[in-house]
């Protein structure tokens, strides 16, 4: 693997492990959300929960590209 693979592949571990925590952030709003079970915040869970899905997509898509670097190796 060349330097610039390294460096890229690097970058991607990087990546998925922020869209991890980004993830984390989501879900524990939703969780603290749930508990108040106040009418006024269930478009803020569907927002929520619509993140979730997109982070969930993202990270699915880092890891691909991960796999597919490492495999090049």
């Amino acid at each position: 693997m060349n330097f610039l693979s390294k460096k890229v592949l690097d970058f991607q571990k990087k990546k998925l492990e922020s869209s991890e925590e980004t993830l984390k952030k989501y879900i524990q709003e939703i969780e603290r959300l749930e508990k108040i079970k106040n009418s006024d915040n269930s478009k803020e869970i569907k927002n929520n929960q619509k993140m979730i899905k997109i982070w969930i997509d993202n990270i699915e898509k880092i890891k691909k590209e991960i796999k597919k670097l490492e495999s090049r190796q």
